[in-house]
C-alpha cells in the first residue's frame, strides 16, 4: 500500500505543477492521496486501505469554496472475512461524487488555515471476492514475427456485485501554505457513511494529503 501512495503523491505533484499555471484566480483545485480506516459496522470486514481524492470548483470568497470532490477508496478484506468465502483475496471499493462546500477559518496571510467541510452526493460500492488462476493465450513476438502458446497467472472473479447508493461525508482539515505561490500544502479526514436500503449504512474515514492551488 505504502509504494502504491508513493506512487500517486509523485504522479499528483506531477500534475499540480502544470495545473498551478493553467488555473484562473477564481478556481481552485486539489490533489491528494492517504490510507482509509473502516469505521463501525465495516471495521468487523476490511482492513485499512488506501484512498486518492480530487476536488475542484469556484472559490467564491476567501473564506469560502464551492467545489466538487471526487474520493476513490480501496480497502482489502481481514482475514476472518477471506475465511468465511473460503478465498484467498477480495475487497471492497468505494467512490462517491459530492458537492463538498469548503469553510476557511483563518485568513489568507496564516501560516496553518484550518477548514471545515460537508457534503451529499452519490456514492458507488462494489466487492469482488477472487483467488488465483491460470489462463491458455497465445503470445506474440513483434519483433521476430512468430507467436507461441502460453499459460499466464490471472485473479479469477468467484464472487462480486456493486450498487449506487446516496451518502453524506464532513471532517476537518488544514492548509499549509508553500512560500508565497498559491500552492499549499493539505491534511485532512473525514468521515463518510454511504446509506443503505437493507441493514448498516457503510462507514469509513479516508485520510488524505496533498496539494491545492
Amino acid at each position: 500500500m505504502s509504494i502504491r501512495i508513493a506512487t500517486l503523491a509523485l504522479l499528483l505533484i506531477s500534475f499540480s505543477s502544470f495545473a498551478l499555471a493553467q488555473m484562473p484566480e477564481h478556481l481552485n483545485f486539489s490533489a491528494g492521496a492517504g490510507f482509509t480506516v473502516p469505521m463501525e459496522r465495516a471495521a468487523d470486514s476490511l482492513n485499512t486501505g488506501w484512498n486518492i481524492n480530487f476536488r475542484g470548483g469556484a472559490t467564491v470568497n476567501q473564506h469560502l469554496l464551492a467545489d466538487l470532490d471526487f474520493t476513490y477508496t480501496n480497502s482489502r478484506f481481514n482475514d476472518a472475512t477471506l475465511a468465511h468465502f473460503g478465498e484467498p483475496d477480495g475487497g471492497v471499493g468505494i467512490w462517491s461524487l459530492t458537492f463538498n462546500p469548503v469553510l476557511r477559518l483563518a485568513p489568507e496571510a496564516s501560516k496553518i488555515q484550518p477548514y471545515l467541510t460537508a457534503g451529499y452526493g452519490l456514492y458507488h460500492m462494489s466487492f469482488v471476492v477472487t483467488r488465483p488462476s491460470t489462463v491458455s493465450t497465445l503470445f506474440c513476438d513483434a519483433f521476430f514475427g512468430f507467436c507461441f502458446p502460453a499459460t499466464v497467472g490471472v485473479n479469477q472473479v468467484v464472487e462480486s456485485n456493486s450498487t449506487y447508493k446516496s451518502g453524506a461525508n464532513g471532517g476537518l482539515g488544514f492548509d499549509f501554505p508553500l512560500g508565497q505561490r498559491r500552492m499549499k500544502f493539505f491534511a485532512e479526514a473525514r468521515y463518510h457513511r454511504m446509506f443503505t436500503t437493507h441493514g448498516h449504512d457503510v462507514t469509513y474515514v479516508p485520510v488524505t494529503f496533498g496539494l491545492r492551488w
